[in-house]
């Protein structure tokens, strides 16, 4: 049962047993039962942010005025600036960590003015004896320093930011044609605190915080990390990916409430619309597969291996996950949502072997096609749920797919009037089907 119906519950019981419904011993089972949750109050969330954002007030303020008389400074007086607030933070850290394990303000507050610490003491250190490089080579170094921090503190915050710092560095180093491939073994220092974030408070804010960072890490790091040197090679990852998200967002949901509290299921369902109108255009088709691999540049040889396994391995994950772990009866809605995985597996092989131009309408259709079905299966499962979300996202669905079509300049005039017409009539009938059904759920005539 959700915090939610819980809350609704227990405020009910009074009521229930002044009414004579039921009596004092099943209204205590009840509360014994359904405890009440137990969730951030307004006032710790606010001491939590308040310790997070002094924390990153109090280190700028320091940095600002280092830095008015930073010149005037000789090279042992700028060491010790530049390592005296990182001592300071460690042996504030130590002690949260001893006297003050147990409050998540105390430990989000030392180990975001510890991260911030160690990015001053870098940046410090290196600009008075000219050991640094560029941009790329500091925020290499400060992520390797942050991975163990989220574990050690148990801070989620900071586990936040080395996401954040990681994906800066791949951004920067991707820019200047630099490898990235270490891009995802260091990703995996953040795994253990967000297991045991998971296990401790599956449902709290943390938690949610977390994947929502997690989900966005992987959506930006899933293009960063490709090598791109067998172009078209993103549709599948992509696919798998968003797909992937969706099937184990939905498997592990237990009717969180809202959006926020579902970010694997929100990244993944957002992506998929987004990727499929890109997808409907011939244009992504082209030039694309083995026949125009990039070799006139140069390519690290292992990471266009590991953009093979994952446009291999994201879409078979995914169909595992749909096949394993996703409940035909109770989420038909979400193997709907993932059945771009086989499509794109049939027909991105068949454009990339191949130069005919047919192929590239015919992916391009299948996909307009993906998102008009998908579209009116969210709208019929939201009314016969009565869930009013799931018929919003579908009518969304089903309007981005018009009018990404009525402004397509490939298609005639003719084209587009009839292909509306056709759609007009589907949803007619659809909406005849769903009146239907709400008659025969509400008791009225058939």
């Amino acid at each position: 049962m959700s915090n939610r119906s819980i809350r609704w519950l227990l405020n009910e019981l009074p009521g229930l047993v002044s009414d004579g419904v039921v009596d004092d011993a099943t209204a205590d089972r009840l509360r014994s039962r359904y405890p009440a949750p137990s969730s951030l109050t307004g006032s710790r969330l606010a001491i939590i942010v308040c310790a997070v954002f002094g924390a990153l007030l109090i280190g700028s303020g320091v940095i600002l005025l280092l830095a008015h008389n930073w010149e005037h400074l000789g090279r042992p007086a700028r060491t010790v600036i530049a390592v005296l607030p990182l001592l300071a933070s460690q042996v504030l850290a130590g002690w949260v960590l001893v006297r003050r394990g147990d409050s998540t303000a105390w430990r989000e507050g030392s180990a975001t003015l510890l991260a911030l610490a160690l990015a001053a003491a870098i940046a410090l250190v290196d600009q008075t004896y000219h050991t640094g490089g560029d941009l790329e080579s500091f925020l290499w170094r400060w992520s390797l320093l942050l991975a163990p921090l989220p574990w050690l503190l148990n801070s989620s915050s900071v586990a936040i930011l080395f996401l954040a710092a990681l994906t800066w560095w791949a951004g920067a180093a991707k820019a200047d044609r630099l490898e990235v491939i270490w891009l995802w073994p260091l990703a995996l220092a953040v795994v253990p605190h967000v297991v045991s974030v998971m296990r401790s408070d599956r449902r709290g804010l943390r938690a949610a915080n977390l994947q929502w960072a997690s989900a966005v890490f992987l959506c930006v790091a899933a293009g960063l990390g490709l090598e791109w040197r067998v172009p078209g090679l993103w549709i599948l990852v992509y696919t798998g990916l968003f797909a992937l998200m969706i099937a184990v967002g939905t498997a592990t949901r237990r009717d969180e409430e809202g959006v926020w509290r579902r970010p694997l299921e929100a990244v993944g369902v957002a992506g998929s619309v987004v990727l499929w109108l890109i997808l409907s255009f011939d244009e992504p088709w082209k030039h694309i597969g083995w026949h125009h691999i990039h070799n006139d540049e140069r390519f690290h040889q292992a990471a266009s291996f590991f953009d093979v396994a994952l446009a291999v391995g994201l879409p078979l994950a995914a169909l595992a996950a749909v096949t394993l772990i996703l409940d035909r009866r109770r989420h038909t809605l979400a193997m709907v949502w993932t059945v771009s995985v086989p499509v794109a597996a049939i027909v991105w092989p068949l454009v990339a072997a191949s130069e005919n131009t047919d192929l590239r309408w015919i992916a391009a259709l299948a996909f307009n096609l993906i998102l008009f079905v998908v579209g009116i299966a969210s709208i019929t499962s939201g009314i016969r749920s009565q869930n009013l979300g799931t018929v919003n996202l579908g009518m969304m669905v089903i309007a981005a797919l018009t009018v990404v079509r009525f402004f397509d300049a490939e298609i005639g005039f003719v084209a587009k009037g009839l292909a509306f017409i056709v759609i007009g009539i589907g949803f007619l009938a659809a909406n005849v089907v769903m009146s239907r059904r709400l008659k025969r759920a509400e008791g009225g005539a058939p």
